[in-house]
């Protein structure tokens, strides 16, 4: 068996009518069908190829710059900075405050914008400024 992914951008009943008629025929075809589907707009895979990129190179910016985590968050806690340590640390509990949302999966494009640019104010109090990666 043979697996295909295509995607429909549904935003009108045309539009919802042709992706159906497809789908009918690819599941008389081949009887199997797994769809997923959104109803919000989440964030899209460059966004997260761009979150991942970018908290390397703020990892590698702060390491450059002679910041370490103990200087960073809190006496004890002192490594050097890691893409890890950004998404886990840095990243993450802004997301959190920012939307109220535990996962990067769950956010939508906007609301990536919102806790970069949240935490590129932060950063700019250290005198740190990493741009969202353009390509992800």
């Amino acid at each position: 068996m043979t697996f295909s992914n295509t995607f429909y951008l549904i935003q009108s009943e045309r539009n919802l009518e042709g992706a159906i008629k497809d789908l009918k025929a690819k599941y008389q075809e081949n009887g199997y069908l797994e769809i997923e589907y959104r109803t919000a707009k989440s964030r899209t895979q460059k966004q997260n190829r761009s979150l991942h990129v970018w908290c390397r190179q703020t990892a590698e910016i702060l390491r450059n710059s002679g910041i370490d985590t103990k200087q960073f968050f809190k006496a004890g806690y002192e490594v050097p900075f890691t893409t890890e340590i950004v998404k886990n640390n840095i990243w993450r509990p802004i997301q959190k405050a920012v939307t109220d949302k535990d996962s990067s999966r769950k956010l939508t494009t906007s609301e990536v914008t919102a806790v970069y640019e949240q935490i590129n104010l932060l950063l700019a109090e250290k005198g740190i400024h990493v741009p969202w990666p353009c390509r992800g």
